[in-house]
């Protein structure tokens, strides 16, 4: 293990042991178990991108707008949730299961996308597909799969592919 993945799995392990409330050794050594689980199951996490320093300061200019949008993204989708759950025409039998296409995406971008995916109030990952290349998601209105689609890969090349792609 390089001494950055031993930085990183002491300073998960650290927040581990916060969120517990406990500095005992069995909870920290409970914290390194699980620090180096996470670190084995999600590799790209912590590895930096490998960029030319003008594609950095590109993306990070990018950065703002990409965090408006998923801010105004949950806002409309609290608004979309509260009226699904207080609205009079709400019938179970709209939510279901959608499969979004992971499209040109790279692993990063994947992982963002399902992040932004599940953020959202009334959507959630349910698995990636990558021998199919495809994001499984479920939604509470699911009626129009095909709107949930684009939506989808809107939010990605209109604010995601300049930071995350």
């Amino acid at each position: 293990m390089s001494r950055r993945a031993v930085a990183q799995a002491l300073a998960l392990a650290l927040l581990y042991a916060v969120m517990v409330g406990s500095f005992h050794p069995v909870d920290l050594s409970v914290g390194v178990v699980l620090a180096v689980g996470v670190m084995r199951l999600f590799p790209l996490a912590g590895l930096p991108p490998d960029l030319h320093p003008d594609e950095r300061w590109r993306r990070m200019l990018h950065l703002p707008r990409f965090f408006w949008a998923l801010v105004v993204l949950v806002a409309r989708s609290c608004t979309q949730v509260l009226l699904i759950i207080f609205g009079r025409n709400y019938r179970a039998d709209h939510a279901g299961v959608v499969e979004v296409p992971m499209g040109e995406r790279t692993a990063r971008g994947v992982q963002v996308s399902s992040w932004v995916m599940s953020l959202a109030p009334g959507t959630v990952l349910l698995e990636l597909d990558w021998e199919r290349r495809v994001m499984r998601m479920h939604a509470l209105d699911a009626s129009d799969p095909d709107k949930l689609r684009q939506q989808q890969e809107n939010f990605y090349q209109r604010y995601q592919r300049a930071v995350f792609p």
